[in-house]
């Protein structure tokens, strides 16, 4: 059991090495971002260093460290999971890919803000093309248009009717944050017409 134990902690501590490095050298990531990823890096370092540890508390806090990787789509997702795989560090990946294409859509807005900020540069990463047939990219980029149209007319309809109905109201705010992270208001919308969407 030592010597699994001892096994597993140098794995995550490289797993952890690759995320630190992975983080800080990325044009993605804000400051902030940046700053809590190294806070709960060294969190779990001093935790695992420190503490008596059991191997069931080290799949916890690898759970924890994964779930940002695990649950988004975009460049730093990738090369995460390509350094992994290039450094022999075998932990099951969920990939949101697999999700949106088993039931065409993505699972939260972020995703589809991930995959619309990021899919035309990854799709053509060998990662991807090799996990996805050709048929499968394409089918990602139309759940993406879609994703975008969907969203376009729920911000659209609101605007027409000069209200966001009570229902919508979650709705609306995903829309909105699509919209705005992408870059996409401008592209749609004039200057009164964003403003008067923000007001609503």
């Amino acid at each position: 059991m030592t010597n699994i134990k001892t096994e597993y902690i140098e794995k995550l501590l490289n797993l952890i090495k690759i995320e630190n490095r992975l983080v800080n050298d990325s044009k993605h990531f804000d400051d902030k971002h940046k700053e809590a990823f190294v806070y709960f890096e060294n969190y779990y370092i001093e935790i695992i260093n420190k503490e008596p540890i059991t191997l069931t508390q080290l799949k916890s806090i690898t759970s924890n460290i994964l779930t940002f990787w695990k649950e988004s789509i975009g460049i730093d997702t990738e090369l995460f999971w390509i350094e992994l795989k290039k450094n022999n560090i075998d932990f099951e990946r969920k990939d949101e890919i697999n999700f949106a294409l088993e039931k065409n859509r993505f699972r939260r807005v972020d995703v589809g803000i991930g995959a619309r900020k990021y899919w035309t540069v990854i799709k053509d990463f060998d990662s991807i093309q090799k996990r996805f047939s050709k048929e499968e990219i394409e089918k990602i980029s139309l759940i993406i248009e879609n994703d975008e149209k969907t969203r376009l007319e729920i911000l659209k309809k609101c605007l027409r009717k000069k209200e966001i109905p009570q229902t919508q109201r979650l709705k609306y705010g995903e829309c909105w944050a699509y919209m705005s992270q992408c870059g996409l208001l401008k592209k749609y919308f004039s200057k009164e017409e964003i403003e008067e969407l923000h007001n609503l």
